[in-house]
């Protein structure tokens, strides 16, 4: 899996690839202009690491023979990114080329803090974030009923209400709004909503028979493939169940959950579990 990771400054920018055959160049200065380029790939094999050495623009580092002894060193290198690299990019149709699957994003709040999203899926013009952890926790309706739907959910109201405004105005202004649909009472109701709690079908894939009725827009993240993958935490609470937007297509007053093990659950719509949010961004004529 390919990992790509930019940090730009005012006298130069610094890229590293790992996991890739070829970068193309041309595109990271139309990105980030003609700065010094210091190009560093397949920083996990060969050679230790060096930030600062210089490279030739052509030059690929070819990993060394493994030999009796040796391992496999990986290290979490934090970059810097912006809603403007990240505009030109979806614009210019190479954002994948920038944020690879399960890349992860500090972004900031109007208080001054951050909330850690992690990208779910991505296209060259579009891409689907979730929170990593469980922002704060609640009931899906007062009453332990999911007549409501997604729709018309506390729990939906929580979200748009007390959840997105805290997000940056820069970093809300890249969110496009995300087409939902649903029954209720037998009716088609068809939304779009900023920000969203994900689908059972987001992170479980198709319900073949299981409890939850399948979306149109909805289809398994890749960051949710693997049962620890789905596992969140509520600050000191620690691991922590979180809902779902998908009712319980046989019940009447329960929605689907992630259980604290990552396996799909349902409970009781008036039972509190963690909310984790997701978004999209797109480029204005993907939308």
């Amino acid at each position: 899996m390919a990992d790509i990771k930019i940090k730009q400054t005012a006298e130069e920018t610094s890229f590293e690839a790992t996991g890739v055959e070829a970068v193309d160049l041309e595109v990271v200065k139309t990105l980030f202009g003609d700065r010094p380029l210091i190009q560093c790939v397949n920083m996990d094999m060969g050679e230790p690491f060096d930030p600062y050495a210089e490279c030739d623009e052509e030059d690929v580092m070819e990993p060394e023979e493994s030999t009796a002894g040796t391992a496999t060193i990986r290290r979490v290198i934090q970059r810097t990114i912006t809603p403007d690299i990240l505009s030109r990019a979806m614009e210019m149709g190479e954002l994948d080329k920038v944020l690879p699957i399960r890349s992860e994003i500090d972004v900031p709040l109007v208080d001054g803090g951050f909330v850690t999203v992690a990208c779910g899926h991505v296209t060259p013009t579009m891409a689907r974030f979730v929170f990593k952890d469980c922002w704060d926790q609640g009931v899906m309706n007062d009453e332990n009923t999911n007549k409501t739907g997604y729709y018309k959910s506390k729990a939906r109201k929580h979200v748009l209400e007390d959840i997105l405004p805290n997000i940056a105005p820069e970093w809300r202004e890249l969110m496009v709004p995300r087409k939902l649909c649903e029954v209720i009472d037998g009716e088609k109701v068809e939304y779009a909503d900023p920000m969203w709690l994900p689908s059972a079908t987001d992170v479980f894939g198709p319900s073949n028979g299981r409890w939850w009725n399948d979306e149109p827009d909805s289809f398994q993240m890749e960051i949710f493939k693997r049962e620890r993958d789905r596992i969140k935490e509520l600050g000191d609470e620690g691991t922590y169940p979180w809902w779902l937007r998908s009712v319980v297509a046989a019940d009447a007053g329960s929605f689907c959950r992630v259980f604290t093990d990552g396996s799909a659950d349902a409970t009781g719509a008036y039972y509190s579990c963690g909310f984790a949010p997701g978004f999209d961004i797109a480029a204005h004529d993907s939308e």
